[in-house]
């Protein structure tokens, strides 16, 4: 039986929307004091902790519902996992993964082409987007739609380019430009999305001039 001794934990930052792993050994991580996890942005993203020997906890503050959440996570589990997720209890939005570095990262390039779409590693200022709270949220549920295939177009072209606006995600086809503007500005607009079970993009007619 093999036994690993790594573990990490990968958290997408509220800042600047990248994914940032953060890894650990069963030798610096059992008994420690409360370790802040910083993004390479700077932006603290979590602490973590041990609770005896059998639990771990973490402190992940939520732009989304203003808070600190607080999970307990089992020791076994935190060190056996392959790539379980965190979700924001009150939004359902994810917050990360922890589990084995390589299956973490193997899972995000599984879905390439649309992590790739989305400007998940574009950085965006928070002074430029009317309302970062509901744009973080949109923003992930977005990202979780088309890594799950539920973004397309109906021409045909699963690829969709996205672009982030002060107030809203507009998406693009990159096949044939069909455009759907996603507003991302109120809370009923991140509600409106959170229920949608799939986005697709139609084709604009073209009209025919009489000569």
């Amino acid at each position: 039986m093999v036994i690993r001794t790594e573990a990490t934990l990968a958290l997408y930052c509220p800042h600047c929307g990248k994914l940032q792993m953060h890894s650990f050994t069963r030798f610096n991580l059992p008994g420690a004091a409360k370790q802040e996890l910083v993004c390479s942005c700077g932006q603290i993203q979590a602490a973590i902790s041990s609770v005896g020997r059998r639990q771990y906890l973490l402190d992940i503050p939520c732009v989304l519902c203003e808070t600190t959440h607080k999970v307990c996570i089992d020791a076994r589990r935190f060190w056996r996992a392959e790539a379980d997720k965190l979700y924001c209890s009150e939004e359902n939005i994810e917050l990360g993964l922890f589990g084995c570095r390589r299956i973490i990262a193997k899972t995000f390039a599984d879905h390439k082409n649309e992590l790739d779409q989305l400007p998940r590693e574009a950085e965006y200022d928070d002074e430029h987007i009317d309302n970062p709270q509901v744009m973080f949220g949109i923003f992930n549920r977005i990202h979780d739609m088309a890594e799950q295939g539920d973004i397309s177009c109906r021409c045909g072209q699963p690829a969709i380019d996205a672009e982030v606006l002060p107030d809203c995600i507009e998406l693009t086809c990159g096949q044939c430009g069909s455009r759907r503007v996603v507003p991302a500005l109120t809370d009923a607009d991140l509600e409106q999305v959170k229920s949608l079970e799939f986005i697709q993009l139609i084709p604009q007619r073209r009209t025919r001039h009489k000569q």
